[in-house]
Order: structure tokens, then C-alpha cells, then sequence
């Protein structure tokens, strides 16, 4: 089989044999990838890791492991060896918590092991394969890596006062939607935190798995303090609350009297992705216009690029996460050269930005787009 001049090199931690021999076997039928060793417990793969000599690109990484668990190893490697890590998790709530735990310690992306049905298997196959390639190519950056495509414009930050005061002026009738895909779960609790007290719904879109995404919503609640939920289907999107699109399902946006409801349809992925990002943009365009804002954070791919432009062709405020402050820069990029973007900015300043009361609408765009 063909190999790139410089394949990743993938480590694999499990204590299943089985499962440490299905990932090698995909790994070794990957382009792009090679195997470089695995171990059986997060012991092993320390005394391994901490030789320097030691060349590994990408950890496969079962988080719920014998002795060390691998919150702990994660923790420890992230302080010592940072390494990028794909989450191998199991089924259950409590493997679905320390998943989210992970992520939120400097774990890239996540994907579940198979439950035996032969339709899993070959779905793990393909998540296996994709999630150590967005993983090996996710790699922290102190800065960006070349010249910037539409330069920020920052505003000075607003006081405390001014930002409740631009909090409260939000009403049901606006509606602010967020867009992330890897690395984006402490992205989405960094800018979702900072936008407490805005009277109108928070839509997030986050690319997880169908048992992840409950345990994402009691996650927000618990990190930003605002009500959050998964949204369910025909459910009033409820100002100050946070509303989770769930795994396997689009979530439109639908404007009703008063306000917001949620819709979701099972269709086909779109720009790859279920939920997608897109989906949810191209209805704020249509539903709320001018009156929504949109933010699409860091992820691998172009999900989000092209709704977030007909969401600035409709007047609404959009916001791409800057490349230093991205794990991939890759769906802010895409909007960002598309021309679907109003302000590039890093991501501890896009809630204050929101806040800011920056005018919707084209009188607020930057001059050439």
C-alpha cells in the first residue's frame, strides 16, 4: 500500500487487547498513518512516552483504564510531552463524563468503541481512521503560522457595567448560534460563559457523538451557569438558555410567535457532518436575519463556512475564531475566505465582542468583502 514520505505515527493505549489490535489494524491500512507501538495501561505507555528518543505523532487513548486512569495520564503527559489525543470511549454515562473531562484537559477529539453490531464496526472503522488524521494534523500553535486573511478589528474591552447593559438589550427576537468541531468543547464553555445574561436563546452546534451531546448540555450548565439543554424536537428555544443540537440530528431554527423553536430532521450528513453547522446557520439566515450572530470556532473542515455566509448576507453579525487561538483552523478559515466573516477574533474576546453591542448588518462589515 501507498505511504506518504512522513506517515503519522500513532501510539495506541487500551487495556483490550481486541481493541488495541482492531486500531493497529486501521492504522496500518491508513494512508497517512503508521503504527508506532501501543501499551495496555496508562503506566506502560508513560514509560514509554517519557523516553525522548520515543518519535509519536498521535495517542489513541482509552480513558477508562486499570491503575492510572486516563484523565490522570492525559494530565501528566499534557504537562510533561504534549501530545495530540483521540479519545477511545466506551458507552456509558460515566465514559461519556470523562470524555467531556478530557477534552477539556487538551484531548483533541473523541470517538466510541464499537457495541459488536457489524454496522459499528465498520462506523469505527471509518471514526478511527479520521479522528487520528484530525488529531495528528491539530496541533497547538503559539501563534499563526502565516499572514492573516482578514485582519481583526478590536474593539476595546467593555466594562462590566456596559456589558450587562448590552446583555440585557438582547430580546427574544435575536438568537446567537455557535458552530464548533475539534477542539471545541472548552471553545464553546469559553464563549458561552462570557455571554451570561443575554435575554435571548444560545444555539450550539458542537460535532459529538449522539450519547456525548446530553452530557455536553449538563456540562454547559455546570461551566457557564446558564440553563442548557438538548434540544428536542418542536421545543421553544427558550431565551437565556444554552439549546445543544443532538448527535445523529439537524437542528433548524424556526421562528414562532414570541420567539425560537427547534427542529430536527434525520437527514443525510451535510458537509459531512450530523448535526451540522450549516443546517443551523442556513435557518438563523432564514429565520431570524439580521437579528441573529453567528459563531463558528475551531474545527477541522468547512462546516459553518457557508451558512455563516448566508447569515452575513442576511444581515447578521458573524465571528470566526482566529488561527492562535484555534486547534484547527479550518472551518473559521473556509468562512474567512469565502468572505463570510465580519470580525476574526481570538477566542477570549468573541463573547465581549458580542456583548459590545457591535451594529448588525453591512454598515459593520470590513471594507473588500
Amino acid at each position: 500500500m501507498f505511504r506518504p514520505a512522513n506517515p503519522y505515527r500513532v501510539f495506541v493505549v487500551d487495556d483490550s487487547r481486541t481493541i488495541r489490535r482492531l486500531i493497529g489494524a486501521i492504522v496500518e491500512e491508513t494512508d497517512g498513518l503508521v503504527l508506532a507501538g501501543s501499551a495496555e495501561s496508562a503506566e506502560e505507555a508513560w514509560e514509554v512516552l517519557r523516553q525522548p528518543s520515543f518519535e509519536v505523532d498521535v495517542i489513541s487513548l482509552d480513558i477508562e483504564l486499570p491503575g492510572m486512569n486516563g484523565i490522570d495520564f492525559l494530565k501528566q503527559m499534557m504537562a510533561l510531552r504534549p501530545i495530540p489525543v483521540l479519545v477511545v470511549s466506551g458507552h456509558t454515562d460515566a465514559a461519556a463524563d470523562l470524555t467531556l473531562t478530557a477534552l477539556e484537559n487538551g484531548a483533541i477529539d473523541c470517538i466510541q468503541k464499537p457495541d459488536g453490531r457489524p454496522a459499528e464496526i465498520d462506523r469505527f472503522l471509518r471514526d478511527t481512521a479520521a479522528g487520528l488524521l484530525r488529531a495528528a494534523q491539530s496541533k497547538l500553535r503559539k501563534g499563526p503560522t502565516g499572514p492573516t486573511l482578514v485582519s481583526p478589528v478590536l474593539a476595546p474591552r467593555p466594562s462590566a457595567a456596559a456589558s450587562a447593559a448590552s446583555a440585557a438589550s438582547f430580546d427574544g427576537d435575536n438568537v446567537i448560534c455557535i458552530g464548533a468541531s475539534t477542539g471545541g468543547v472548552p471553545a464553546v464553555c469559553k464563549v458561552v460563559e462570557g455571554l451570561r445574561g443575554v435575554n435571548c436563546p444560545i444555539v450550539v452546534v458542537q460535532h459529538m457523538p449522539p450519547s456525548f451531546t446530553p452530557r455536553l448540555a449538563t456540562r454547559l450548565a455546570q461551566t457557564t451557569g446558564l440553563p442548557a439543554f438538548e434540544a428536542q424536537d418542536g421545543q421553544r428555544l427558550a431565551p437565556r438558555t444554552v439549546w445543544v443540537a443532538p448527535g445523529g440530528f439537524h437542528l433548524h431554527i424556526v421562528r414562532k410567535p414570541g420567539g425560537y423553536a427547534a427542529r430536527l430532521t434525520d437527514e443525510n450528513p451535510v458537509s459531512g457532518h450530523k448535526p451540522s453547522i450549516d443546517v443551523m446557520f442556513h435557518s438563523a439566515a432564514q429565520e431570524a436575519g439580521s437579528a441573529a450572530s453567528g459563531v463558528l470556532l475551531t474545527g477541522m473542515g468547512r462546516d459553518g463556512a457557508d451558512g455563516l455566509l448566508a447569515m452575513r448576507r442576511a444581515g447578521a453579525h458573524t465571528i470566526a475564531q482566529d488561527e492562535a487561538t484555534c486547534v484547527v483552523y479550518g472551518m473559521p478559515k473556509a468562512a474567512v475566505t469565502i468572505g463570510a466573516v465580519d470580525q476574526v477574533l481570538p477566542l477570549d474576546r468573541i463573547a465581549d465582542h458580542i456583548l459590545s453591542g457591535a451594529p448588525r448588518g453591512r454598515a459593520s462589515r470590513h471594507a473588500g468583502a
